[in-house]
């Protein structure tokens, strides 16, 4: 599952950062709503199973983590709806670029490195 999230990661990051240089830039901020979008429902989906079959350290860092995404996602609908602000796109897309580097990391190389 990881790793088909890692690869949906990447295509939408291309994607998105292609489709800014053309004449869709519209379509590319919104879809770039996906990424975030993903990462809450996500994470509301590993919230929903308890604190008895995720551990309580697990459920807290989720808790943790809940409003940051939120915070993410917020920003992601605003650079959607002002895409007229390039550069609230290119923050929205730094930003998902950054997890998408951690979740590759986690994926792929954590086992290999330590």
């Amino acid at each position: 599952m990881a790793t088909l999230f890692c690869w949906f990661a990447i295509t939408l990051l291309v994607a998105c950062a292609i489709l800014e240089f053309t004449q869709w830039r519209v379509i590319g901020t919104r879809l770039l709503i996906l990424f975030p979008a993903v990462l809450c429902l996500s994470l509301l989906l590993d919230l929903s199973h308890g604190v008895t079959k995720l551990g309580q350290a697990a459920y807290n860092s989720d808790l943790r983590t809940l409003p940051i995404l939120l915070i993410f996602l917020a920003i992601a609908i605003l650079a959607a709806l002002r895409s007229a602000w390039r550069w609230l796109f290119w923050i929205v897309w730094l930003i998902g670029a950054a997890l998408c580097s951690i979740a590759i990391y986690l994926t792929f190389f954590w086992k290999v490195f330590s």
